[in-house]
């Protein structure tokens, strides 16, 4: 097979050498196909039968009353607990394959008595003689629980035998298989059942403890109101009922007198400068205007009043310096007697402040427990209502009926799965096989093996194999082989005068078509001589003497053509190891003008190994399917080869 069914090219699976090479062995891969299918049928009816049941249904996992408000009523209700947005079922896959889930069926199922779950075979008690082994060697058998052993079996086999399935629409789809058909639509009804069974009871219990938790709730509310409206009205008995007004008016009051305050600062730190001017000198007009400059209320009404002066502006005149400092002792005392009035209303102020942040406080609690308790009794309204109206809006599409037809073993399944198992092995076999063989499957193979530049299908001369020479001339004459024109027009243009005619495992022999050729290209001018280095030739059985020191000796002879072998002593593969062995062939064409030399299988390439390098046509046959693709490169590579004859 051309490059073990490799492309020459890339190094790419050749698909077409793959499949003839596939196709040669189609009985075989047959036989594995047929072999698959008998097993696979046989798999097919000894498999136990399993039904299965189905049974489908929708939860109705929410809490929708089906009272429908709109816009703030319906934020309103979703915060009362009218309505919830959770319509899934979380966690039913979990509780569906837990195994208090389990548990709880098998009180209506009675798992642990069917042995379609329960696969716990316990073991038995071991003879006295087994017994007494493992006391000496001191073996100790692992201690197991049969209990648990029991249930880790049901569980596990209830998680393969039954399934849960859901689709888009909610839709719950329970699939129990079973060897009993009876028993598997029993098992799925009887957990559809519990199913709805166990929501139906988790929902109304969560209700119920909702409601209670709101009710309780509620009463901790009104207390809380209670207590923060007492502590309300205690506070405005004992204190004002007005403590923002009392705060604001002790505010403005305090505001007041720090404003009168800071005027008094003022005018006594500008009569306290007039003063010194007085003492020290003799004022005079740049006095007033530095004066003026330092302290600008010198020339405000309140100023100029102060001191009995003029209120006009621009006329100013100098007091005297005994006025101003009765004005200054004034200006003194009202200065602390404001500040000792400005710290009793700052004392009240505080007072007050506290008072309103008390108030504030009380107010605040008393506001929020309010709303808390509006809120808390709506939703007790609204759960108390729900309370009374739980509406069940669980829909049971399909129960399970008891399976008329098994749902396994799918018989036309195992047998396409094991025909096809066949198929494949066969196939892979074949391959390795082909790969293992080396031969080519393909016309277009063998001729790249070979490499010839005339290239011939031999079927025209399978009739001309075993026949005499004189047979040979006979068929010839009557009907002539134009293989054997192309053929001789080839030997002619490469003007050699000894041929060899090999075969690989071909159905013609090198000796048959070497005999044809001879025949057909023989004449009165053209002598040819043929000698068979074949094994299977036999010795030269003949009494003359006289030739019987010759190498090689006549055997038969037709016409112009002289078929030699070796003599007695010898055969002809044994001439190939003589030292003489291409001086001999090469004497021979003194008399002969043609020598063919012909060799089969293992002989050829022998023959080939002797006649390495000479100048020689090399015609060679081959078979698809036959012929191997290293004895022909191997062939090659000794002699180029020049014709190719295949069939």
């Amino acid at each position: 097979m051309q490059d073990t069914l490799n492309s020459s090219s890339d190094d790419e699976i050749d698909l077409v050498e793959l499949f003839m090479a596939l196709w040669a062995y189609k009985f075989f891969i047959a036989s594995t196909l047929a072999l698959g299918l008998v097993f696979g049928g046989y798999k097919a009816l000894t498999t136990s039968k399993v039904f299965s049941s189905i049974a489908i249904f929708r939860l109705d996992d929410n809490r929708d009353s089906g009272i429908k408000l709109g816009g703030d009523m319906g934020d309103f209700a979703a915060l009362s607990g009218l309505s919830s947005g959770n319509k899934s079922t979380p966690g039913l896959r979990d509780q569906f394959y837990g195994r208090i889930f389990i548990e709880d069926l098998d009180n209506k199922l009675n798992f642990q008595a069917d042995p379609y779950f329960n696969r716990y075979k316990p073991k038995g008690v071991d003879p006295i003689w087994k017994l007494r082994i493992k006391r000496a060697i001191g073996w100790q058998d692992s201690s197991i629980d049969p209990q648990e052993a029991i249930w880790q079996s049901i569980t596990k086999n209830y998680n393969q035998i039954v399934t849960l399935e859901n689709d888009e629409d909610e839709a719950i789809k329970i699939v129990v298989s079973h060897g009993n058909a009876q028993r598997s639509a029993e098992i799925a009804n009887s957990i559809m059942n519990q199913i709805i069974f166990n929501t139906t009871k988790k929902r109304n219990t969560s209700q119920d403890q909702h409601l209670s938790y709101l009710s309780n709730t509620l009463a901790e509310a009104l207390d809380e109101l209670e207590v923060s409206q007492a502590d309300l009205k205690e506070f405005a008995l004992e204190n004002s009922a007005l403590p923002l007004e009392s705060f604001a008016a002790g505010s403005v009051k305090l505001g007041a007198l720090r404003d009168q305050l800071n005027r008094t600062f003022k005018l006594h730190a500008a009569v306290a400068e007039l003063s010194l001017i007085l003492q020290n000198k003799q004022p005079d007009q740049n006095d007033y205007l530095s004066l003026r400059q330092k302290f600008p209320i010198i020339d405000q009404v309140e100023f100029r009043r102060v001191l009995g002066q003029n209120e006009i502006v621009s006329s100013w005149s100098w007091p005297k310096a005994s006025s101003v400092v009765a004005v200054l002792e004034t200006l003194s005392e009202r200065k602390s007697r404001l500040q000792t009035e400005i710290n009793a209303s700052q004392i009240d102020a505080e007072r007050s402040s506290k008072a309103l942040e008390t108030y504030a406080k009380l107010e605040r609690n008393a506001k929020i427990s309010e709303a808390a308790y509006t809120i808390l009794i709506e939703q007790v309204k609204a759960q108390s209502m729900l309370a009374g109206y739980r509406p069940d809006k669980t829909e049971i599409y399909e129960y399970a009926s008891i399976p008329i037809y098994p749902s396994a073993p799918k018989r036309i399944r195992i047998l396409a799965k094991w025909g096809a198992l066949g198929l494949f092995i066969g196939a892979i076999l074949a391959i390795i096989y082909a790969k293992w063989r080396g031969v080519y499957y393909t016309k277009r193979s063998l001729l790249t093996g070979a490499q010839a530049q005339l290239t011939l299908k031999g079927r025209s001369l399978k009739l001309l194999r075993n026949k005499s020479l004189n047979d040979l001339y006979t068929m010839l004459i009557k009907k002539p082989r134009s293989i054997l024109r192309d053929i001789a027009v080839e030997i002619h243009k490469s003007n050699v005068t000894q041929v060899v005619v090999t075969s690989s495992r071909s159905k013609l022999t090198s000796n048959d078509v070497a005999k044809a050729l001879a025949i057909y290209m023989q004449s009165d001018k053209i002598k040819v001589a043929i000698i068979n280095f074949s094994s299977r030739e036999r010795k030269q059985d003949t009494d003359d003497e006289k030739l019987s020191d010759e190498p090689l000796v006549v055997a038969d002879i037709s016409r112009n053509v002289t078929i030699l072998k070796p003599r007695i002593t010898t055969t002809a593969m044994e001439l190939l190891s003589e030292r003489d062995f291409r001086k001999n062939i090469h004497l021979l064409n003194s008399t002969f003008d043609l020598i063919f030399l012909c060799a089969d299988n293992d002989d050829a390439i022998s023959l080939l190994n002797a006649l390495e390098g000479q100048k020689m046509f090399h015609l060679t046959l081959a078979r698809i399917k036959k012929t191997r693709s290293n004895n022909l490169k191997h062939m090659r590579s000794l002699l180029a080869i020049q014709g190719l004859i295949y069939d």
